[in-house]
C-alpha cells in the first residue's frame, strides 16, 4: 500500500510474521499479481472501478500521500486538449497491473514499488524524494533509555528471546518496508531477528500501535513522523540517513506512450508548471498541502510534511532525470533505480531491472522550453524558496 495522510484512517489490519534469518524483509508480490500484501493474508486488492476513458479523459491512480497533492487538482490539465481523473488505488500491485492492461494512464508511486511490480509503464518524471518524511520511531514513553537504535539490546533483552521479540510495526509493500530493508542492510544495531514484525495497512495504524503500547517501535511517514516526536518518542533513523532510498515518480504506461505522445507531454508540462509556482512560493504551496488533507493537517503540520521531502519543479526534475552525475556518469534517476533494485533482488532475484525503463525526454523539452539550456534566466536555475530544511538540488 502506497503512504496516505492521516484523514485515510482505514479498519485495522493487521498480520503478524516472525522475523526471518537475514537482514533483509520479503516484500510480497510476484509481477502481475493483484492480491494485496497488506492486511490479513486473505486480503485482496480491491479491483479499480469507476473509471471513465472517454472524452479525452486521463485516468492517474495513486494513494492519499500528501506529494501527490498536484494531481488530485481536477483542473490540473485545464487548458489542455485532455481532462484528469484521479483514482485513488492504495494497492500497489493493482496499481501496476491497471497501467499494463490499460485501466489507468498514468500512476504516481515509489520507485522501488515500480521496480517490484514491474508494470508495463515508463517512468517520466520524479516528483518527491523523502529526506527524513519517513522515519523509524522508538518508544521512549515507556522505556525511557531507548533514545537510539544503539540502545535496542536493552530492549530486547526484555524478551523472552527468539520468537517473542518486542514488536515493530510497519506498512507492508510500501516505502516504509523499503526504508526498513535499507535501515537493516546498513546499521549494524538493527538486526530484524530480535523483533516480531507486524506489516499494518498505513503508517497511521503504525503510530497508533506505538501509542497504545502494542508496538515498541514503528515505520511511520508524515504527518505521524512529526506528531510522532512532538508526543515524546524518538525519531531514531529516518530516510535522511539513506538517501535515494525513497524516491516518487510518475509513470506513464507503455499504451499511453505509443498511442498519444502528446498526453504524455499534457501530464508532465501541467504537473510541472503547476510545481514551479508553488515551490516559488512556500506559503501557497503549505496552505496546499494542509487543503488537500480535507482539513486534517493544519498548517504547521502542512510544513512539517514539506520540511521532510524535496519536492521537484521543473529544473530540479531534468538534472534528476538526465544529467549525468559524478562518478558514475549517469543520471540520478539511472542510480537510484539500480541501487534500489539491487536491494530488493537480495530477496527477488528474479527481478530485471532491464524490464525498468526512465525517459527524460519529456521534462528535457519543456525545461529547454521553459527556461532555456539547463535552467533559467542566464543560464542559471530557477529560485527555488520552498526547500525543504533537509535537502538542497539533486
Amino acid at each position: 500500500m502506497g503512504r496516505t495522510t492521516s484523514k485515510d484512517l482505514a479498519a485495522r489490519r493487521w498480520r503478524r510474521q516472525g522475523a526471518g534469518a537475514g537482514l533483509l524483509l520479503a516484500l510480497a508480490a510476484a509481477p502481475g499479481a493483484v492480491a494485496c500484501s497488506q492486511g490479513s493474508e486473505s486480503a485482496a486488492c480491491a479491483p479499480t472501478e469507476g473509471i471513465d476513458h472517454r472524452n479525452g479523459t486521463l485516468v492517474v491512480e495513486g494513494d492519499p500521500w500528501s506529494g501527490y497533492f498536484a494531481f488530485r487538482d481536477e483542473h490540473l490539465l485545464d487548458g489542455t486538449p485532455y481532462t484528469l481523473m484521479y483514482v485513488e488505488q492504495p494497492c500497489q500491485e493493482q496499481r501496476a497491473a491497471d497501467l499494463t492492461y490499460g485501466v489507468a494512464d498514468i500512476a504516481v508511486t515509489s520507485l522501488d514499488q515500480y521496480v517490484l511490480h514491474q508494470p508495463e509503464a515508463t517512468v517520466v518524471g520524479v516528483i518527491d524524494q523523502s529526506l527524513g518524511a519517513d522515519a523509524l520511531v522508538l518508544d521512549t514513553t515507556r522505556y525511557p533509555y531507548l533514545d537510539s537504535v544503539d540502545d535496542l539490546h536493552r530492549l530486547v533483552a526484555e524478551y523472552d528471546g527468539p520468537g517473542n521479540g518486542p514488536v515493530l510495526a510497519y506498512t507492508g509493500s510500501s516505502p516504509s518496508e523499503m526504508l526498513l530493508n535499507e535501515l537493516a542492510n546498513t546499521t549494524e544495531e538493527l538486526d530484524l531477528s530480535d523483533f516480531e514484525l507486524v506489516t499494518v495497512d498505513q503508517s497511521a495504524t503504525a503510530y497508533q500501535m506505538l501509542q497504545s503500547g502494542e508496538a515498541q517501535l514503528a515505520v511511520v511517514w508524515e504527518p505521524n513522523t512529526t506528531a510522532a516526536r512532538d508526543a515524546g518518542f524518538t525519531v531514531a533513523l529516518s530516510s535522511a540517513d539513506v538517501p535515494d532510498s525513497i524516491v516518487d515518480v510518475i509513470l506513464a504506461s507503455n499504451r499511453l506512450i505509443e498511442a498519444d505522445p502528446d498526453a504524455v507531454e499534457a501530464v508532465v508540462d501541467a504537473y510541472y508548471t503547476t510545481m514551479d509556482d508553488f515551490l516559488a512560493h512556500r506559503d501557497a504551496l503549505i496552505e496546499a498541502i494542509a487543503e488537500d488533507s480535507g482539513g486534517v493537517l493544519d498548517e504547521a503540520a502542512a510544513a512539517s510534511v514539506v520540511d521532510g521531502i524535496k519536492l521537484y519543479g521543473t529544473n530540479d526534475a531534468n538534472v534528476f532525470m538526465n544529467e549525468p552525475v559524478f562518478p558514475l556518469d549517469q543520471p540520478q534517476a539511472t542510480a537510484s533505480l539500480q541501487s534500489i533494485g539491487s536491494v530488493l533482488a537480495l530477496v527477488h532475484p528474479d527481478i530485471r531491472l532491464s524490464r525498468a525503463a526512465i525517459d527524460g525526454s519529456y521534462i528535457a523539452d519543456i525545461a529547454v522550453a521553459r527556461y532555456g539550456t539547463g535552467g533559467g534566466a542566464g543560464g542559471d536555475p530557477p529560485a527555488d524558496t520552498a526547500e525543504p530544511t533537509g535537502g538542497g538540488d539533486q
